[in-house]
């Protein structure tokens, strides 16, 4: 899938491989930025050897990763390949099948201090909820001749 993204000409670049392997490592680790997964690959031996790296090479810079990323695979759609053959790989393998989504939508307020605790709003909007969705579940029984 990569193939089309080797140069032909000039010093040999970065891989496309190891760029998207770099790329694909931060939203799988939940690592917010690309500067930040550098770091991370830099002092992660698992990271070095996913990405086929030794421990003496070097990383590549993030702004090389962000200009590859801006340049190299503008208007191409190799992200969504990979992804897309990830996917059947794991639903080959029976990891996924695709019929069942599970979500949580539980509503809670946030709270950003830390020193300070306020449980009777939380308490209340749980409340609230809890009584909407019981008063449209009595509504669906009667419309269906069921008990409450």
């Amino acid at each position: 899938m990569c193939a089309p993204l080797y140069s032909n000409t000039g010093q040999p670049g970065i891989d496309p491989e190891i760029l998207i392997k770099i790329i694909l490592l931060g939203p799988l680790f939940n690592i917010r930025s690309v500067r930040q997964t550098i770091k991370e690959i830099e002092t992660n031996l698992a990271y070095r050897w996913f990405l086929g790296l030794g421990m003496d090479e070097k990383v590549p810079d993030h702004s090389t990763i962000s200009q590859a990323y801006r340049r190299r695979f503008a208007g191409t759609d190799v992200f969504q390949q990979i992804f897309d053959d990830i996917i059947h790989q794991a639903e080959a393998h029976h990891l996924v099948s695709g019929r069942i989504l599970l979500t949580d939508s539980t509503h809670i307020r946030a709270n950003a201090s830390k020193k300070k605790f306020d449980k009777t709003e939380v308490d209340a909007v749980v409340t609230a909820v809890e009584d909407e969705l019981m008063a449209r579940v009595n509504e669906d029984r009667s419309a269906h001749g069921k008990k409450r």
